[in-house]
């Protein structure tokens, strides 16, 4: 083989293998960033934004259209604490982050509803979901293929 071959064989090997490991990072680092953290995500439409507080420690998640109410759950323990209970009369919002995905459920009236985003990927302050799944209570299931973001604001 000649060595013009053998150097492009070794940059082709090398790029696979970086590529490669910086894509099971990216894929597998969800659950460490969602902890004590504030969240913005975006709808699958774009139209419409919702806030993800993530308990410093727990499943907990206050999820709110507020974002004045999202970043004083994320001031202190108790703070979270208040708002997840004010919230709770809405429904009690829990999450899994295992892997690539991260599943949110929401408990209310006895019934529980789920969203699980699929191939997260997470590069800096922002995370991406290729696809979701969705079982609402009384309203049905499904899946959506469109991407969805989070953007971590605090």
């Amino acid at each position: 083989m000649q060595k013009k071959t053998k150097i492009i064989i070794s940059i082709i090997v090398a790029l696979v293998v970086i590529c490669g490991g910086f894509y099971l990072y990216a894929s597998h680092s969800v659950a460490k960033r969602l902890p004590g953290h504030v969240y913005e995500y975006t709808s699958v439409s774009g139209n419409q934004n919702a806030y993800m507080t993530f308990a410093q420690s727990g499943d907990q998640v206050v999820v709110t259209p507020d974002k004045s109410e999202a970043l004083k759950a994320n001031n202190s323990a108790n703070d979270f604490q208040e708002v997840y209970q004010d919230n709770a009369k809405d429904g009690r919002w829990n999450y899994k982050a295992q892997g690539s995905k991260l599943t949110l459920s929401k408990l209310q009236n006895g019934k529980v509803s789920l969203w699980q985003y699929n191939r997260m990927l997470a590069f800096g302050k922002k995370m991406r979901a290729g696809s979701f799944t969705y079982q609402i209570a009384n309203a049905g299931q499904g899946v959506d293929h469109k991407a969805t973001k989070f953007e971590q604001i605090r």
